[in-house]
C-alpha cells in the first residue's frame, strides 16, 4: 500500500477558549515614546514620526494634559495630505484574538499651530477618517467609539496614525498626551494541531497551552472544506495554564484528501473552529470491513476503501441474491440495508468496482 501524504501543520492557529479578558494600552508620554499594556497577550509599539514631524529638540516632554506631554512640530503650512503623523499600534501575540472598542487622546496646539486634525486606521488601509476635529490652544479629549467590523477578532496588528495640518506659521507645535486604546483580548489556546496517516487510519494531534472553560474538542471533517461533519468529541481539560495534549484516530478515513478541523466548545456553548489540515490517502489496495459480525438481521454497516461507485450484491450460500440499497453515512461507513429482514444463517456481501471485487461472509443472527 502506498500513502501519498499532505500534511499542513497549522502552528498558532485560530482556535479560541470562549473567554475574553479585559485590555488596555497607554501611551503617556512621561518622559518617553513608549506604551504600556495591561494584557499579556496584547503588544504595543512606542509611538513614531513620519513625514518629517517631530518631537521638539528641546524640552520634548513638557506639562500636559496630565503629567507630562508630547510636543510635535514642524507641520507643513502648504500640506494637508496624510504624508505627517503620529503612528501607534497594537498587536496580539501568539494565537491571540483582538478587539479595540474605543480610542482616546488629549490634544491641543501652539497658537499658529495645526488647525485640524483626524485620525484614521489600518483596518480600512489609512483611507478614511475615524475622527476629525479642530483644535484649539486648550487641551480637548477625543474619544473615538470603534464599531467597524475590522476592529474586532483580529488576529493581525491594528495601527492607528494622528494627522494634523493647516497650521498659520512654520515650526508650531500639536500637543497630544494620555493616549488610551481600550478593548478585549480573547486567549486562543491551540499552538498544534497535526493529521498524520498511520496505515489506514489518521492520527490527529494537538496540543494547546491554556484553557478557560473549555468543554470540549469536536474533531470533523470534509472531503472538500465545504460541510464538514462530526467524527468524534474529546474532553478539554477545562482549565489550566499548563501544555496539554490531545489525540483522536480517524479509523475510516476518505479516499483523496480529507480536511480535519478542530471545533472547540466552552461550558457556556461559545465555540470557535480551527483551520484545517489536510491528509492525502490515494493508491489505497480496496478493502471492505465488516463493521460488527454477527451482523443484524435489518442493516450491515461495513467501510468500503477504495471502491468508488460499487456496486454491493448480498447473496445466501445457494447463490441466490438477497436485494438490498446501500446508504453512505457522514463518517466515511455505508449501511447496507435488505429490502426485507434477513432469516438467520450466512450470506455473503460482494462489492464490485470495475475489475475489482470483494468479498465478506457475513452471519445473520
Amino acid at each position: 500500500m502506498k500513502v501519498s501524504v499532505t500534511i499542513l501543520l497549522l502552528l498558532l492557529c485560530q482556535l479560541a477558549s470562549g473567554q475574553v479578558t479585559p485590555f488596555s494600552a497607554r501611551w503617556s508620554f512621561e518622559g518617553s515614546d513608549a506604551g504600556s499594556s495591561s494584557n499579556s497577550l496584547i503588544a504595543v509599539s512606542d509611538v513614531s514620526y513620519a513625514g518629517g514631524v517631530r518631537p521638539l529638540p528641546v524640552n520634548p516632554y513638557t506639562s500636559g494634559y496630565a503629567g507630562l506631554g508630547v510636543n510635535v512640530q514642524y507641520w507643513s503650512t502648504t500640506l494637508c495630505n496624510q504624508t505627517q503623523y503620529v503612528e501607534f499600534t497594537v498587536r496580539p501575540l501568539g494565537t491571540a484574538q483582538l478587539t479595540i472598542t474605543s480610542l482616546t487622546f488629549a490634544f491641543s496646539r501652539s497658537a499658529s499651530g495645526p488647525q485640524d486634525l483626524s485620525v484614521r486606521s489600518s483596518v480600512d488601509g489609512f483611507s478614511s477618517d475615524i475622527y476629525a476635529q479642530g483644535t484649539s490652544t486648550n487641551y480637548q479629549m477625543a474619544s473615538v467609539g470603534l464599531s467597524n467590523p475590522g476592529f474586532s477578532g483580529q488576529t493581525n496588528s491594528i495601527t492607528f496614525r494622528i494627522y494634523a495640518c493647516n497650521p498659520t506659521a512654520s515650526n508650531t507645535v500639536l500637543h497630544l498626551d494620555e493616549i488610551a486604546i481600550n478593548g478585549q483580548a480573547l486567549p486562543i489556546m491551540l499552538v498544534s494541531f497535526v493529521a498524520k496517516p498511520q496505515g489506514e487510519q489518521v492520527q490527529l494531534s494537538w496540543e494547546t497551552t491554556w484553557e478557560r472553560n473549555a468543554d470540549y474538542f469536536a474533531i470533523q471533517r470534509s472531503p472538500d472544506l465545504g460541510e464538514f461533519v462530526t467524527l468524534g468529541r474529546v474532553t478539554a481539560n477545562g482549565n489550566t495554564d499548563r501544555r496539554q495534549h490531545y489525540g483522536f484516530t480517524d479509523q475510516r478515513p476518505l479516499d483523496g484528501v480529507n480536511y480535519y478541523r478542530l471545533r472547540q466548545v466552552d461550558v457556556n456553548g461559545q465555540l470557535a473552529d480551527s483551520r484545517p489540515v489536510s491528509v492525502a490517502m490515494n493508491e489505497l489496495t480496496p478493502s471492505l470491513e465488516l463493521l460488527g459480525n454477527p451482523v443484524d438481521d435489518q442493516r450491515i454497516l461495513i467501510a468500503v476503501r477504495n471502491m468508488a461507485n460499487a456496486v454491493y450484491t448480498l447473496t445466501i450460500l445457494t447463490g441466490q441474491q438477497w436485494p438490498v440499497n446501500v446508504e453512505p453515512r457522514p463518517d466515511g461507513s455505508m449501511l447496507v440495508l435488505p429490502v426485507q429482514p434477513l432469516p438467520a444463517g450466512m450470506y455473503m456481501l460482494r462489492a464490485h468496482s470495475g475489475p475489482k471485487q470483494l468479498v465478506q461472509k457475513i452471519v445473520v443472527r
